[in-house]
Formats: C-alpha cells, structure tokens, sequence
C-alpha cells in the first residue's frame, strides 16, 4: 500500500495545528519493546492546545451553555439549600455536579482535535453516550488515585519534604524571611503537582482513548509515553498557568459558602469560581489529546 494511503488524512484546514498528516505511532506488543519512541514537544504542546482553543471558541461556546446552564442551577440552589445542609457539603454537591456536567463537552472536545471538527463520526455535540460513561468511570478512577496519592504526598511533607527547608532556617539561611513564610508551602504544593502531574502524564491517555471508542489499559497508556513523561508533565504545566492564575484570584466554592455574603453575591461568586476551572481543563483536554495522536495515533477506522 502507497505511503499516500497509509498516511492520516488531513483534518479539515482549521485542525491542522491539532494533527499533523502523519501516521499513527502504534503501541508496542510488549512494554519493554526497546524501538525508537517518539518526543513530543513541549512548546509545540502548548501553543497548539491554546490556538486549538482560540480558533474553534465558537464549538465550546456551543459545547458549553447547557452545562453552563445546569452550573448555574445547581448554584442558586446549594445557596438556598446552605442553612439546611451547610457549606461543606453545598460545596462538594456543586463541585461534583459542574465537573459531571462538562463530562460531555470534553469527550467532544477529544474527538474534535482528534478526529476533526467538520468529520460526522467525531459527533462534536452535547450528548451522553457510552463514550461519555466510559470516560466519566475511567476520569473519577484516575482522579480518585490521584486524591489518594496527593493526601499521602501531605503526610510524607513533615518529615521527608520540609526538614531541609527548617535547617536552612535555622542555620540563618532565610533571605527576607522568604523560607520560613513561603518555602514550605511551596515544597509541598510543587511536590503534589510534580507527583500527580507525572500522574497525569504517564496514564491518563486512557481518556482521549476512551473519548474516541478506542479503551485503552493504563499499562499501555504507560508505555505509549514512556520517554516523555517530564516533557508532558511540562507541558500540563506551563499551559495551565493562564487558567491557573484565573482560578487562584476567586475563590474556592467552599471558601464562598462559608462566608458570610448575601446570597445574590454567593450566586455570582460560585459561576467565577467555576469558569476559571472549566478552561483549565479544557487546555489540559487538549495537551491530552495531541499527546495521543502523537504517541498512539488515531485508529483506522475513524480516519476519515
């Protein structure tokens, strides 16, 4: 068969900073297959997730009111609902419900950058399906992992992580006080996003796979990027830090209904809060997404 023929077809004009024409990369037969790998690009990542996102702001727009919508429900009624059930358990309710409601909008978000915007088998639409499902068990799986794993990198941070930290203090080490007032806070959190961010990296191809009816183990999400995990973990990184800066100038959705603010402003705090999260996630959906079509490929029968 022509090479012309074995090469992935050109997405449509608009996608072709999310696929390049290319072959798909196939996963080895077995996890220690010795043959050369392919390198992602860490720059290359970012910058292709972020235009992805700027030149098709129109589909998420479109992906997203419905969520939206039920987002800002279940706010107005977790704020009524407060005196009854208080603030921690309002806060865990709104939480769990926006993130299953844009379930959806990142399972299209994975076919579109995968399979193309214009193509009738990515089904770039609202809707839940077996696919939705099937991402939704594999994301709260690796998310619970991931909050495990985050909980004993905090137990571990005393003893192991920040006794360096307290003898450089109090060996007069401590410029302006900067050590003792913000090193151990940034130990700890930089050791939580190294761990589960390498987390993320190495296993979470299961998703895209998931997204485009193509399950994948995580044993072999682990060897489809092996060789690449720092790079990837980088890249989540870096292009997170937008977003990132976003969600840390409102406040957490426990922070709002534990205050003591009139209703209407909880209302509009809660939507603030939420919004900053969903454009991490989608950057992060397409970091996700142009890893899997560098480093697995895109399955035959979606190609178009």
């Amino acid at each position: 068969m022509s090479e012309k023929k074995e090469s992935v077809r050109r997405p449509p004009r608009r996608m072709q900073l999310a696929a390049q024409n290319r072959s798909p990369v196939l996963l080895p037969e077995a996890a220690d297959d010795a043959g050369p790998r392919v390198r992602v690009g860490v720059l290359a990542l970012i910058w292709q997730s972020w235009a992805i996102f700027f030149s098709h702001l129109d589909i998420f727009l479109m992906l997203m009111w419905r969520p939206f919508a039920l987002t800002a429900a279940v706010a107005l009624g977790v704020v009524e609902a407060l005196p009854h059930i208080g603030p921690g358990p309002a806060a865990m309710l709104f939480t769990v419900v926006g993130m299953s409601a844009i379930v959806p909008v990142v399972t299209a978000w994975h076919r579109m950058i995968l399979l193309g915007a214009d193509n009738p088998d990515a089904r770039v639409t609202y809707r839940i399906g077996k696919p939705e499902w099937t991402y939704f068990r594999a994301a709260a799986a690796l998310y619970g992992l991931g909050y495990v794993i985050g909980l004993a990198v905090n137990e571990l941070y005393g003893p192991l992580l920040g006794g360096p930290v307290l003898w450089l203090v109090r060996e007069g080490i401590d410029p302006a006080g900067l050590l003792s007032a913000w090193g151990p806070a940034a130990i700890q959190w930089g050791s939580v996003a190294l761990i589960l961010g390498f987390l993320v990296a190495r296993f979470f191809l299961v998703l895209p796979a998931a997204a485009v009816g193509a399950p994948m183990s995580v044993s072999e999400s682990a060897s489809a990027t092996r060789g690449n995990g720092l790079r990837l973990v980088a890249a989540y990184i870096l292009a997170s830090l937008p977003a990132a800066a976003l969600t840390a100038v409102f406040a957490q959705p426990a922070a709002v209904l534990a205050s003591a603010a009139p209703a209407e402003e909880m209302f509009l705090d809660l939507i603030l809060a939420i919004l900053p999260r969903i454009l991490l996630y989608t950057i992060a959906v397409g970091i996700l997404s142009l890893a899997f079509e560098r480093l697995v490929g895109v399955p035959k029968r979606l190609r178009r």
